[in-house]
């Protein structure tokens, strides 16, 4: 667990970044690690085997891995855990938030791969996010919305949503601690959205757009930058850093601008990871995740990686202490 002086320390990564390893030869075969032995850990969504995992950067080795099939959910609600496209670390890194193309969105503890919490809001989920209440939210694409799911402790399954909100192409949710708001990025703009915290009837509302700017027509990923009171967002054509105390929009220093699926920051020494397809044509996978100048820092052959996180806290959208 990342203690409160990292948080404080924690720098950005636009103008820093380590020194460009090569990666090493004879990465292609999967070897283990401990998690607790781990020391800069990654999460990948990995489609090619419908499955989260989390890799020890500096040794490539697997610290941790999951499937629909490790925790008892029967063969039809497996499959909507198939292509899987994010996973971000939640309550104190305990537990990891899912969704997946395939329909699913699910909370499961680290431990013991328990499923705490899931469902099927359908239309290609592709973010989710914890509210304060412990209600989660979804955002679903080409469903063009977000789902507010009630959670129970008493049963994981929860057959259907308390609230839905139409938003366009919804691909990403962030819930931002100091401005009590959920953010969501959506065609060109990007919405301010209050919560009414009624975990029993909770509701969406939006507050407020602001508009990216011109030349963009799809926003994808949305990302705080830790230590910062930034997020990064991407479009399909442009990345970009969004001050939340000014409600101003700035350019990225990055390799390449456009089709970026995720961002990632950590801490000091961690570099900023990015996830872009390289798998030509309509693909949207990579066998490897890069940093800000384009330096490779995974690679592993066969591997279909649609997102990729770092396993930190997140001071951004949750408290120090943040447990279920």
């Amino acid at each position: 667990m990342l203690v409160a002086v990292c948080y404080l320390s924690a720098c950005s990564k636009d103008e820093e970044e380590g020194p460009y390893v090569p990666w090493r030869p004879g990465d292609q075969t999967e070897e283990t690690i401990d998690l607790d032995k781990a020391t800069k850990v990654m999460i990948l969504t990995e489609q090619s085997k419908n499955r989260i995992l989390m890799i020890d950067q500096p040794t490539g080795k697997i610290a941790w891995e999951w499937k629909a099939a490790d925790s008892g959910l029967s063969v039809s609600e497996q499959a909507w855990f198939n292509t899987p496209d994010e996973a971000k670390p939640v309550y104190n890194r305990t537990c990891v938030l899912v969704t997946a193309s395939g329909g699913g969105v699910a909370l499961i503890r680290i431990a013991d791969k328990k499923v705490l919490f899931y469902a099927k809001p359908g239309g290609n989920p592709h973010s989710a996010e914890v509210l304060p209440d412990k209600n989660i939210v979804v955002a679903s694409s080409t469903g063009n919305l977000l789902s507010v799911y009630v959670y129970n402790e008493d049963a994981s399954y929860v057959s259907k949503p308390a609230f839905t909100m139409p938003v366009y192409s919804a691909h990403n949710v962030v819930w931002d601690r100091t401005r009590n708001c959920l953010w969501t990025a959506t065609g060109a703009q990007l919405l301010k959205l209050s919560y009414n915290g009624n975990r029993t009837a909770p509701e969406l509302s939006q507050v407020y757009s602001y508009d990216m700017g011109t030349g963009n027509t799809m926003a994808h990923d949305l990302a705080p930058v830790y230590g910062e009171e930034t997020m990064y967002v991407t479009t399909v054509e442009h990345v970009y850093k969004f001050d939340c105390k000014t409600a101003k929009f700035s350019d990225v220093q990055i390799f390449q601008q456009k089709d970026i699926k995720s961002l990632s920051t950590g801490p000091e020494g961690y570099s900023t990871i990015v996830m872009r397809p390289t798998s030509g044509g309509s693909n949207w996978w990579s066998a490897e995740v890069c940093d800000l100048g384009g330096n490779r820092l995974f690679n592993r052959a066969g591997y279909q990686i649609y997102k990729a996180r770092w396993y930190v806290e997140n001071p951004f959208g949750y408290p120090e202490v943040h447990t279920l």
